[in-house]
């Protein structure tokens, strides 16, 4: 190649970089199949005027120190109380009351935060994604990232205007499970996920809203928690590290899944990172999970 084309390409080249046409490297997040429903703290900061915060944890822990502009949720807000045991996911006219009353509408796009690699705000975003609300996004990384970007917490409550809100459609059954389903599926190719600790699977922990200790027959064990660095930025490991953590167990989006856990909460988290990140279909969550098994599967039918 002669001096006069090197010098045409290399002209040509800075000419796109100058433009904006040279492709720049992809950030982690476009591995995954899609990031519709995840913010980073630095999208929310620059893009995030309008969308609705929601901090899912105890209400002390609000009041210690929370996002601005953020309304507090609790577990204890979206669990159907009528049952005999816990747990269960509310009714739509309780979640309508709840999102009425948090002044949220419809058309809102809400991104919810926790503490905890966003376990409890899965729940709430299954929850919400079940009902139809159209837009609900994990706040990737939580409290955690927010507080490691040195971002600052407020200590007051944020004034808001309730709503009438009211879901626009139906409840989405493709990602639900009930009991009598679990029961009675006879489906050879299905894999059955309990996503608790491997204390809790195997028996050795009696977590309290358990009429006894053990783990539903035939069910597969790994923690919800392999799905991110729990330990460290607490945001989800990238595509790759994710699809090898679950392929290893035998999930690899070919085979219909229903996940579980205690209470539907770590169950849900799984659920979002195999349907939303990996865009796996055929994923459900068992609501009632290990809770309502143990009390209404009695244990001599585990």
């Amino acid at each position: 190649m002669n001096w006069k084309i090197k010098s045409l390409l290399l002209f040509a080249i800075l000419l796109s970089i100058g433009c904006g046409n040279f492709e720049q490297p992809k950030s982690k997040g476009t591995e995954y199949a899609s990031v519709e429903s995840l913010a980073e703290v630095d999208e929310f900061v620059n893009s995030g005027e309008g969308w609705k915060l929601i901090d899912l944890r105890k209400p002390e822990e609000f009041k210690e120190g929370h996002i601005l502009g953020a309304v507090n949720v609790w577990r204890t807000d979206i669990t159907d109380t009528s049952y005999a045991y816990g747990g269960m996911m509310p009714t739509q006219g309780h979640m309508e009351q709840l999102l009425s009353r948090l002044g949220i509408t419809p058309k809102d796009t809400i991104v919810i935060y926790d503490e905890k690699a966003e376990c409890d705000a899965a729940r709430l975003w299954w929850i919400l994604k079940f009902y139809g609300h159209q837009n609900t996004k994990l706040l990737n990384g939580g409290l955690a990232s927010w507080k490691r970007l040195g971002k600052e917490l407020a200590i007051d409550n944020h004034p808001f205007r309730s709503t009438i809100y009211r879901f626009e459609s139906e409840p989405d059954s493709s990602m639900l499970m009930m009991f009598q389903s679990v029961r009675s599926s006879s489906d050879s190719t299905l894999l059955l996920i309990d996503t608790r600790g491997k204390e809790e699977y195997s028996g050795e922990f009696h977590k309290s809203g358990a009429a006894y200790p053990g783990h539903i027959k035939g069910a597969i064990n790994l923690d919800w928690a392999v799905a991110v660095d729990y330990d460290g930025t607490q945001k989800f490991l990238s595509a790759q590290e994710l699809k090898a953590r679950y392929a290893a167990i035998g999930i690899d989006g070919t085979k219909p899944v229903v996940t579980y856990c205690h209470s539907g909460v770590r169950s849900a988290h799984t659920l979002f990172v195999l349907t939303e990140l990996l865009g796996y279909r055929n994923i459900k969550n068992y609501d009632g999970s290990w809770i309502e098994w143990s009390h209404l599967n009695g244990q001599n039918l585990r």
